[in-house]
């Protein structure tokens, strides 16, 4: 598909307080992964963080944000996305209805543009009495609304996922709208169109003429995203489609869309009214979500939901502790003994430690360090990532304690998904095929390149084996090994563990060893075999100085 440069607008989007100080729009209440205010210079944003007229939010891969502005409006940022709020004025009233706290003066005004991606928002007191105080523009038009909970996304080359179907077939370029409650209109020079609630609509870039849609588009169900709920319902209270119906969805071409008029009685599948307090007046609605474990999870305050399964966890970093100069472990974690955060990356863990009276299974806890990379497979439902900079905190039990110093060097984690323990099969081979990876790193600072990388089992003799080409620091490393299965490696019967021969700059002989372990769900070429497997490594080089970390994950057997 043919790149194109587009900009797209998207407008105004609103928050809370009756003390906003002036140029100041809301601030942040959630924030996952990579998330920017795109200042001069650029500014990376936390919860609690505030947001200004004229800010552009961005996020990242694997990223999201919830924004909460001064009229009491929450905005959820997809990951990939863009969003600049170009103008932004709200100067609280008081309002006649006691039910109400703040309400739009003349004075107000809300505008904002989409430069990529889809956002959903509950729109606060701005626009509510007048239409014209919020503006949503785009590339293909312009959209306004009556006080409402809607979604839009805009494809630019860059949504091609649908649930069920192909994850790779492409979707046709242009503005998707869904109303969850509400209504929304939408005009530009060739029509315009009302969206009521449990209405969907979508505007082709191509020709630009709106078009009503009887299903769900599919980019506004896609599991990678977050799915929002203000009843926290596993369907985001939207009809979903089958697969026939989703199949004749990809690569949306317009002329196929349903033309009707739109319904204005017609309510949305499953919703519900939030139930009023003790009081008699009716509580905010949280904005809910469906993560990509299909845990329901509220990200209207930000905090992370309790785990509720076990989930096994690998690490390795180098070198640790007292005694080891490479180390990889895996340990099988209930849920008291690791820690995510809204996102599900990894926040702390229990896992194997070389402490200074020997091997002990000790608490991890990121601490003074973050997370600088993350990956997630909606398929296999692993998740990888690293941790570097500052220190981790190891509490090794009985009032003793130690760090890990992760100024130079990183841990490498891989998470299994909740309750993702496999029936270990007793025969047969499985090749399995490379889902991603961490940046392979040394403990000198460098960041380098997993080139490639290979996973293959033997249930039959409980073997496994793996190899590795990585470049960093200017350094070609290959690492290849074999590691056994369970019982034979005295560990549970998904896990497994072994050792490298390395081989440095094409001469210099080096070691490594590796850990890891076999996972479900997922999809299997053979349903006899896990879906899914992740490695931690640690190598290195002859003379011990080098130590070169790194995580991956395997899949497709």
């Amino acid at each position: 598909m043919m790149k194109r440069t587009i900009l797209a607008t998207v407008a105004s989007l609103i928050g809370i307080a009756n003390t906003a100080v002036a140029d100041e729009a809301g601030s942040v209440i959630f924030a996952r992964g990579e998330v920017t205010a795109e200042r001069q210079p650029p500014v990376a944003l936390a919860k609690g963080d505030a947001i200004l007229d004229d800010d552009t939010v961005a996020t990242g891969d694997a990223s999201r944000a919830q924004l909460q502005l001064t009229d009491g409006a929450k905005i959820a940022i997809r990951p990939n996305s863009r969003l600049r709020i170009d103008e932004y004025r709200f100067a609280a009233a008081a309002s006649d209805d006691p039910a109400s706290t703040v309400v739009s003066t003349s004075s107000d005004r809300s505008v904002a543009t989409l430069i990529k991606g889809g956002f959903r928002t509950i729109t606060g007191a701005i626009g509510k009495e007048n239409e014209e105080d919020y503006e949503v523009r785009t590339a293909v038009g312009v959209l306004g609304i009556r006080g409402t909970d809607y979604s839009a996304v805009f494809c630019n080359a860059d949504c091609n996922f649908v649930p069920g179907v192909n994850p790779n077939a492409p979707i046709e370029d242009g503005l998707y709208l869904g109303v969850t409650e509400g209504a929304i209109f939408f005009r530009n020079e060739n029509g315009d169109i009302d969206i009521q609630a449990g209405e969907y609509a979508f505007i082709p870039l191509a020709d630009r003429v709106p078009v009503p849609l009887d299903t769900p588009p599919p980019v506004l169900i896609d599991d990678n995203d977050l799915r929002f709920d203000a009843d926290g319902n596993p369907a985001g209270g939207q009809p979903q489609p089958d697969a026939d119906e989703a199949s004749a969805l990809t690569g949306f071409d317009s002329k196929l869309g349903t033309r009707r008029a739109p319904d204005t009685s017609a309510p949305l599948p499953g919703r519900s009214e939030p139930a009023p307090d003790e009081d008699g007046s009716v509580p905010a609605q949280p904005i809910n979500a469906i993560d990509a474990d299909g845990t329901p999870i509220d990200i209207t305050p930000g905090d992370s939901p309790p785990p509720t399964g076990n989930r096994t966890i690998s690490y390795s970093t180098g070198p640790l502790g007292r005694a080891d100069p490479v180390f990889s472990g895996t340990l099988d974690n209930e849920p008291a003994l690791y820690r995510v955060n809204g996102g599900n990356e990894l926040m702390g863990f229990s896992g194997p430690y070389s402490s200074p009276t020997g091997a002990v299974s000790a608490d991890i806890d990121i601490n003074s360090s973050t997370i600088v990379e993350s990956g997630f497979d909606s398929t296999t439902v692993m998740r990888w990532g690293r941790w570097s900079g500052g220190v981790a905190s190891v509490d090794l039990g009985a009032g003793q304690s130690d760090v890990i110093d992760l100024g130079a060097q990183s841990l490498h984690w891989i998470s299994g998904p909740e309750g993702g323990t496999p029936v270990m099969p007793i025969t047969g081979t499985a090749s399995y095929s490379l889902l991603g990876n961490t940046s392979p790193t040394d403990n000198l600072g460098n960041v380098g390149v997993l080139g490639a990388a290979t996973f293959g089992a033997d249930f039959t003799n409980m073997t496994v084996d793996s190899s590795l080409l990585i470049d960093i620091n200017q350094v070609t490393w290959t690492a290849a090994g074999t590691g056994n299965i369970g019982a034979a490696a005295n560990l549970p019967a998904h896990l497994f563990s072994g050792n490298y021969l390395v081989t440095v700059g094409g001469s210099t002989s080096g070691s490594g060893v590796f850990s890891g372990f076999f996972s479900d769900p997922g999809q299997a070429s053979d349903p006899a075999f896990p879906s899914a497997a992740g490695i931690t490594y640690s190598l290195q080089d002859m003379t011990g100085t080098t130590t070169v970390s790194g995580a991956a994950v395997f899949g497709n057997p």
